[in-house]
């Protein structure tokens, strides 16, 4: 009951923590200061700091107000002859007593109204700031519905025109079949690709991406993330490093297969069709690492920073795309407490590193 009652009214009591000990300063600065000899008219000026002090780190002014009366019993009684009595022999001090009170007061209420005024100001200025983040996120969903437009246009375009030359053409002759029903898988599964991730990011938006981890071997995660991009990774060589022991981490699996997936499409597009990716994964003791590296054009210098950004694409490229894929990967590792970087490596290849952690801790 006790402790309900002081969680309760806890602002109240730091309040009066903050009037005692700015009394209690006061006071010992003015001993301090009389034991240099120094007029003790001058106290008036370290009390009334006090109240000012009071006045802008307590809600409302009544703490401060109460200073005021207490600096001036207090003066009175410590430093006013006879020492340690509410008696003055000085009719002059009475004027004394009364003008500090009314400055305590006046800077008070002005403290006080000063800080209500920063206050509106803030409100406004924090309206302000969302009205302009609520504009700038409707003009993100506009660009971001314009780019998927855009980028689901071209694939179904091309599934649609590969379907109606193999209905128009029956003869057609197997070779070029073969090339046409390849290309309308390879565009099939860039859409489901784009798809996914806007159904992850659907569910980010709406669920805060709550993940559901279960001991998963990297070994059968990692294949099946590749054989998902059969269809576009053409001539490139997958090369892997995986632990020599089965290697159990905890992970919603679906998730980090499409992770896996879309740093894998980033290399495809960014590598020659006769390039390289390299997949090293092992156990650091607390963290299973995911290494995800190849030796096509390195990441500009100044997109280093913002890869990771929702609906961030490079400027100088043609086949941006909409910026969703490596975003949605960093928030993956968030959901399941890891982390997520890339970096240009000395050796001259792009690296991609994410971490889970191999605690399972159910997200």
């Amino acid at each position: 009951m006790f402790k309900q009652f002081i969680k309760k009214h806890k602002i109240v009591f730091l309040d009066i923590l903050i009037a005692v000990l700015a009394f209690a300063l006061c006071t010992a600065l003015g001993y301090l200061l009389e034991y240099f000899n120094v007029d003790n008219l001058n106290f008036i000026i370290i009390y009334i700091l006090g109240i000012l002090l009071t006045a802008v780190f307590t809600k409302g002014y009544v703490y401060s107000v109460i200073l005021s009366v207490v600096s001036v019993f207090g003066y009175n009684f410590c430093f006013t002859v006879p020492r340690y009595t509410l008696h003055f022999t000085d009719q002059k001090y009475l004027v004394t007593f009364i003008l500090m009170f009314a400055v305590g007061i006046v800077a008070s209420a002005i403290t006080y109204q000063l800080k209500r005024k920063m206050m509106q100001i803030n409100k406004l200025n924090l309206e302000k700031a969302n009205l302009k983040s609520d504009a700038e996120k409707e003009q993100l969903k506009a660009t971001l519905l314009r780019s998927i437009s855009h980028d689901l246009r071209t694939p179904l375009t091309t599934m649609k025109n590969g379907a109606e030359i193999l209905v128009d053409n029956p003869n057609l002759n197997s070779e070029d079949r073969t090339e046409i029903l390849n290309d309308i898988a390879q565009k099939a599964n860039w859409t489901v690709r784009l798809v996914e991730n806007l159904l992850s990011l659907t569910r980010i938006d709406n669920e805060n991406l709550t993940v559901h981890k279960m001991p998963e071997a990297v070994e059968e995660v990692v294949p099946q993330a590749v054989r998902n991009l059969a269809g576009v990774l053409e001539n490139r060589k997958i090369h892997y490093d995986m632990p020599l022991d089965l290697l159990l981490v905890p992970m919603d699996a679906t998730l980090i297969i499409q992770a896996i997936g879309n740093i894998l499409s980033n290399a495809v597009r960014h590598t020659k069709s006769d390039g390289n990716i390299w997949i090293k994964v092992f156990n650091s003791g607390k963290n299973a690492v995911f290494r995800i590296s190849n030796d096509g054009e390195k990441i500009r210098e100044e997109d280093l920073p913002h890869i990771f950004e929702m609906y961030y694409t490079s400027g100088d490229r043609s086949d941006r795309g909409v910026g969703l894929g490596l975003s949605i990967c960093k928030l993956i590792m968030s959901a399941h407490g890891g982390q997520i970087s890339a970096r240009n490596a000395d050796t001259g290849i792009v690296v991609f590193e994410f971490t889970l952690p191999m605690e399972d801790n159910n997200g």
